[in-house]
């Protein structure tokens, strides 16, 4: 990866380890604000919330294309979490912060959230820019647009950028456009501990999901081997 001269990196579940519990946090706020908003029971919610994320790639664009719901509205209540699970990693700050090139955010939250999970990260200082979905008009990845104005803000040639994902359909369009691409896979062994059924483990996927350039559980000890 030598030729990398751009490092863009999702955040949730990416730059910290999805065992922390911090979007577990978050899924529960997400079903109980459409309970108070919609007037139904929590079963009912989370079915909802199924169905707008396999629709519309995230609950809040469904709620905003069938309910007309303020994405800001809803962006600040589930997000009224406790940060402190998110530990300092001084370490990968310090790998990243070392990497030849810029470095930026692109996440499917807004800078709020962003900026207080960089804080508990101690990584306040180590990126060049961040790209928050309002900037697509709350259009979540994986669809084409987010990507595209993404790389119209920070202006980004394709055979130089690396995207750094935990969702691997998120690297699809990444890897179309040139992107080498790397599926940080702890999310997936988090919910593999947890029981939480799989259909493919890893292997499988990475032979199926052809956009995938690289797979790690550890992104700091990939980082310092590629720089």
């Amino acid at each position: 990866m030598n030729h990398i001269k751009n490092w863009v990196f999702d955040l949730d579940n990416t730059l910290y380890k999805a065992e922390c519990g911090l979007f577990d946090k978050v899924h529960i706020l997400m079903g109980k604000f459409i309970e108070e908003k919609l007037g139904i029971d929590s079963g009912s919610a989370q079915t909802l919330r199924t169905k707008y994320y396999h629709k519309y790639g995230t609950t809040l664009r469904g709620l905003m294309s069938e309910h007309q719901i303020d994405p800001n509205e809803y962006l600040d209540y589930v997000h009224q979490i406790n940060y402190e699970v998110v530990s300092p990693n001084e370490g990968l700050a310090k790998t990243i912060k070392n990497l030849k090139g810029k470095k930026y955010i692109f996440t499917n939250a807004n800078y709020g959230h962003a900026e207080k999970v960089l804080d508990k990260l101690k990584m306040n200082d180590v990126f060049d820019g961040c790209f928050d979905i309002s900037e697509s008009d709350y259009h979540p990845k994986p669809h084409k647009p987010i990507y595209d104005a993404f790389q119209k803000k920070f202006n980004l040639p394709n055979n130089e950028t690396a995207m750094f994902e935990d969702l691997h359909i998120n690297l699809k369009c990444p890897h179309e456009l040139g992107w080498t691409t790397v599926w940080i896979t702890n999310n997936l062994e988090y919910n593999l501990n947890r029981d939480i059924k799989i259909q493919s483990d890893i292997q499988k996927i990475m032979e199926e999901k052809k956009y995938i350039d690289h797979t790690t559980d550890q992104l700091e000890n990939f980082l310092n081997k590629v720089q």
